[in-house]
């Protein structure tokens, strides 16, 4: 029996209640105070800040606007850091890696506000997420994040319990414990974002789409903007294009490496067994290929994915994998049938932690791991802010301490780096399951 339902769609899920938008004009003006360059939540964040900060600003997509990752992901909210605290500290210490963390709880509370600032509704619901351990050695590292979270003072209140209580509280067998994640909250992401398009129209930002940047550079003690229709002087320009990050931006192009993740959308499931195994509940793996399942925000569906719908780029072909995925994680999913499946693309920097900072008169905010939503978010407002010269508690962050590693060799090695990477994580898999 196929598991492609007849009416399969290759884009995204949000889409259908959000579509993207094209530009709010046709041609832009030939000077701005501020160009931001892509309108993912970086970037729709940075220039209505920007806007309200008295700026005349242009955002510019080669895409429709917010048709980037923003509007392609999973639509969780992420309420902590961008490694598990071990390898945060392992990798710049106790103190900054405590601080690392604390941003990702910042940005979760900035991103929260937003709805209600802007005045939209974006379906955010509270869930509570379980973090399933796939091995003894898995849960013995995930509650090991739990206490030094809670040693470092970090607020996110995670709690490890065993496999008898995953059993009892999720009805799943074989995990060998958890950690229980509460108030993890999630949202309709295409809302979200055209919410916030919305919102920057109002403050008089300029919006030019299916419009490519093709270079940044000075000209006569300003930035010039190069573009398919025409060259922009700007006092200040806005790089927002993380996984979708070229020529025109060498930078961030020499520190990303680029790769795809495909999720999926069920047929509506039947009441009981969405009521039996997600009643307002998030379900993750712990493996470092791993996988994920969540209601859609009416609770009608199931949306699903992981990092093992990385790599080719057959639609199908990867529903049917990510299809096999969530049936390993919950076997009565098993005559559920996929009516979508998309991609977005998102940027993975060296060490997996986002940066900001100013190259060359140019400010970005890029590197999320597919964890960008609040990091993003938070991001664009942060370097809105250095540009508009807010005082530090409104523009710095503890990111900006990080040096932005750069990918070795060639740009053009970079895929190579990422298939190369998505093997690592498949053997380091395997060989943690057969040890097990």
């Amino acid at each position: 029996m196929s598991v492609i339902s007849n009416d399969f769609r290759t884009t995204s899920y949000w889409w259908e209640a959000a579509p993207p938008r094209e530009g709010s004009v046709e041609e832009p003006e030939r000077s701005y105070d501020a160009v931001v360059v892509g309108s993912g939540v970086t970037g729709l964040n940075a220039v209505l800040t920007l806007a309200e900060g008295g700026r005349k600003t242009l955002l510019v997509d080669a895409n429709r606007i917010g048709s980037g990752a923003s509007s392609r992901n999973n639509g969780s909210i992420l309420p902590f850091g961008f490694l598990h605290q071990p390898e945060l500290e392992r990798r710049f210490g106790a103190e900054l890696g405590a601080a690392v963390a604390k941003v990702g709880v910042d940005g979760f509370n900035y991103l929260m506000d937003i709805p209600k600032r802007y005045g939209f509704d974006a379906m955010i619901k509270s869930y509570e997420r379980f973090f399933l351990a796939n091995t003894p050695k898995h849960y013995r590292h995930l509650a090991h994040d739990a206490q030094l979270q809670a040693e470092r003072g970090v607020g996110l209140n995670w709690t490890a319990i065993g496999k008898e209580e995953v059993e009892r509280r999720t009805g799943l067998r074989g995990w060998h414990g958890a950690l229980h994640i509460p108030n993890s909250m999630a949202m309709h992401s295409g809302l979200f974002v055209q919410g916030l398009v919305h919102a920057a129209v109002r403050a008089g930002v300029a919006m030019i789409s299916q419009c490519r940047v093709t270079k940044v550079g000075r000209s006569a003690g300003q930035l010039m903007v190069r573009t398919e229709r025409g060259d922009i002087t700007a006092r200040n320009v806005v790089m927002a294009t993380d996984g979708y990050s070229d020529n025109a931006f060498p930078f961030l192009k020499q520190r990303i490496i680029q790769a795809k993740l495909f999720k999926i959308a069920t047929e509506p499931v039947p009441k009981e067994l969405m009521q039996r195994f997600f009643p307002d509940r998030q379900l993750i793996d712990s493996k470092l290929s791993l996988s994920w399942i969540r209601p859609s925000p009416d609770g009608s569906c199931l949306l699903a994915g992981g990092r093992g719908g990385m790599t080719g780029h057959n639609p199908e072909v990867h529903a049917r994998l990510l299809h096999q995925d969530m049936v390993r994680m919950v076997p009565a999913l098993a005559g559920l049938k996929i009516t979508h499946c998309w991609f977005g693309q998102i940027g993975f920097p060296r060490d997996f932690t986002p940066h900001l900072g100013e190259v060359d008169g140019v400010h970005y905010a890029a590197g999320y791991s597919g964890v960008g939503m609040c990091a993003g978010s938070y991001l664009g407002n942060r370097v809105a802010n250095k540009i508009l010269g807010k005082p530090a508690a409104e523009s710095v962050t503890a990111l900006d301490r990080l040096k932005f590693p750069k990918i070795p060799g060639p740009s053009f090695f970079t895929p190579l780096y990422s298939r190369l990477g998505i093997e690592w994580y498949n053997l380091r898999d395997w060989w943690d399951l057969r040890q097990h």
